[in-house]
This record gives structure tokens, C-alpha cells and sequence, in this order.
């Protein structure tokens, strides 16, 4: 409204100023009562001042109509700006914020899918890391997609849940029952195979809680989510997080499906190498977790060194080998006279 309200202000002035000269010139271009060629016209006055009304009238209705249009653009642009601004605040209020190193409340209190109250703590134990995801278990949207990503990602890892991890899953909706969870739990000991559906049962820890305690500790790992009304379910995004026995943040995994060698790598860093093989270590040292992709990336440097180290270990077994053959099989010439 200001802004159409200034844009009116300058018109009115400019539609004044152009009475004001075509008065003047009406008046000092010709004598009284004619025009610049010295014709009288009919009422007494000269034809430039007789028309000047009309045509600054008519001036001033064209500068109206361009106000109008500029103010329907100006309009339009800010709606535009404001749905704009709308928009931006939305995704500023959904997301996830990596929190590296990031501690886990473990003394907070929630309830499993028995109905039973366990702290947090109960499921971190030395030398084991956890797998934690965050999920609502009455959506039909991604989240059904998340369980199912992690549950063939397990099913294909090389380290054994329950043995060398634990898998924990928290509802960030005080909406979720226990007996949700309950449900959720068995729908995921249905789909794992057979030789799979025992760890599931064990190791697959589904919880609730209040929404004081959902608040807590999606605001500590940097998960962010709100209740959308026109389609009656929260909007948030997919991610899983892989934490260490002592609680802390160690790596995460964007979107609904994790590349099971990657996840390994992620169990093994957590977990201080405590579950990991020669091989592991090898490409431990020649990836590093990039936090952008949630993935594992190769270093070139790294993978340099070790080439330049495995050339030279190749070269000077070659070379051994040569000089141990022709030592073996040297002849001695016969002394000569």
C-alpha cells in the first residue's frame, strides 16, 4: 500500500506541473485571444490554453492506468516474495543438521515395545556400536521405506547385529504408542529372512517417548521435522546415524538405502576398529566419510601411497628373487692351466 500510495502521490504531481506549463505557454505564446499564428478563437481564448485541460486529463488518465499496471506487477511480485519467504522458513524447519561428535543423552528414559521404561544407556556397551534411526511409525510416507533400507542393509553386512552392533529405532512423535512400536517391530521380524529374524527380535530396539523427550534428542543430533496439517503427517527427511559405545555421533547416512560396505565401514570406525579385518583397515585408510554425501570417498593421496608402497614391496621381491635365483644356479668356471 505505501508503495502505491507514493507511486499516486508522484502522478498527482506530475499531472499538476503539467497544467501548470500548458497554462503558461497558453498565455505567453500568443497575444490575448489568439493563437501562435494570431487566429482568435471562438470563446476569446488562445487554442493552446483551450486545449491544454483536456490534453493534460487525458495525460494524467494514461499515467493512472500505467499505475495500475505497475501496481498489479508490483503486486504480484510481492506475493510472489512472500510465498517466497514462506517457502524458505518451511525447509528451514525440516532438515538435518550433521552434529558430529555429538553426545546422546543416554540417561533419558523412554519405552520400549513392551511397554517397559529402559534408559537409553541400556543399549551402549563397550565395544559395540549402534545404528540409530528416527522415524514415525504411524507414517505412510518415507518411513516404511527407511526401515526396510536398513533392515537389507543389515540382512548383507559382514558383522553380526547383536554381536558386533545394535540397532535402535526412536519415534519423534509423541503421537506414537508403545504398542506402535510393538507393531512396527513385528512387521520388520516379518519381512527379515529367516536366518535374520531372531537378531531382529533381539537387537532391534523399537522406542517412545513424550514429546519433551523427542524434542531433546532430535535437537541434539540436528534432525528437524514438523506437523504438516494439510496432509495430516509430519514432513522431515531420512537419515540413519552410527553411533559409538559411548554414545556419540560417528557418522550418518542420507535418504533410504545404504551401500552395506559403506555402512560396515562407518560400524568399524565407531566402534574403534574393535570389529574390523585387515581389509577393512586397508580401505579405512584409503576412504574418508564425507559429510556432504553421508558416503565414503577415496583419497587420492592415500590411495597413492599405498600404491607407491605396494610397487616398491613388488619390485624388491622381483629383484630378491632374481638375485636368489642366480645365485643358486651359478657355475663356477674351472681354474684355468
Amino acid at each position: 500500500m505505501n508503495i502505491l500510495s507514493n507511486y499516486l502521490l508522484v502522478c498527482l504531481c506530475r499531472t499538476k506541473i503539467l497544467l501548470t506549463t500548458a497554462a503558461f505557454v497558453g498565455r505567453h505564446s500568443a497575444p490575448p485571444g489568439k493563437d501562435i499564428r494570431g487566429n482568435r478563437s471562438a470563446d476569446g481564448y488562445p487554442f493552446a490554453y483551450r486545449w491544454a485541460v483536456p490534453g493534460c486529463i487525458g495525460i494524467s488518465g494514461l499515467l493512472l492506468a500505467m499505475l495500475g499496471t505497475a501496481g498489479g506487477a508490483r503486486g504480484s511480485e510481492f506475493a510472489s516474495m512472500q510465498t517466497a519467504i514462506a517457502v524458505r522458513n518451511e525447509a528451514k524447519a525440516v532438515g538435518i543438521t550433521p552434529h558430529p561428535g555429538a553426545q546422546l543423552p543416554l540417561d533419558m528414559v523412554f519405552t520400549n515395545s513392551h511397554g517397559r521404561q529402559v534408559r537409553l544407556g541400556e543399549y551402549f556397551r563397550a565395544g559395540r556400536p549402534v545404528i540409530l534411526a528416527f522415524v514415525y511409525y504411524q507414517c505412510y510416507g518415507v518411513c516404511p521405506y527407511l526401515q526396510t533400507g536398513l533392515l537389507h542393509a543389515m540382512e548383507k553386512l559382514s558383522a553380526k547385529a547383536g554381536q558386533d552392533y545394535e540397532v535402535i529405532t526412536i519415534s519423534f512423535s509423541h503421537r506414537d504408542t508403545w504398542q506402535n512400536a510393538a507393531h512396527e517391530k513385528a512387521e520388520q521380524i516379518t519381512d527379515a529372512t529367516a536366518p535374520f529374524k531372531q537378531a531382529v527380535d533381539e537387537h532391534w530396539h523399537f522406542l517412545v517417548g513424550g514429546a519433551k523427550e523427542d524434542q531433546r534428542i532430535t535437537s541434539v543430533v540436528g534432525f528437524r521435522y514438523r506437523w504438516d496439517p494439510a496432509i495430516n503427517m509430519y514432513d522431515h527427511q531420512a537419515a540413519i546415524y552410527v553411533c559409538t559405545p559411548t554414545g556419540k555421533i560417528s557418522n550418518y547416512f542420507y535418504g533410504i538405502h545404504y551401500h552395506p560396505a559403506d555402512l560396515k565401514l562407518a560400524l568399524v570406525q565407531a566402534g574403534d576398529q574393535q570389529i574390523s579385518t585387515v581389509f577393512d583397515q586397508i580401505l579405512l585408510f584409503c576412504c574418508s566419510f564425507d559429510p556432504h554425501t553421508g558416503k565414503y570417498t577415496a583419497v587420492a593421496y592415500r590411495v597413492m601411497s599405498l600404491a607407491g608402497v605396494g610397487v616398491v614391496l613388488g619390485l624388491a621381491g622381483m629383484f630378491g628373487a632374481l638375485f636368489y635365483w642366480e645365485h643358486k644356479h651359478r657355475r663356477t668356471a674351472p681354474p684355468m692351466g
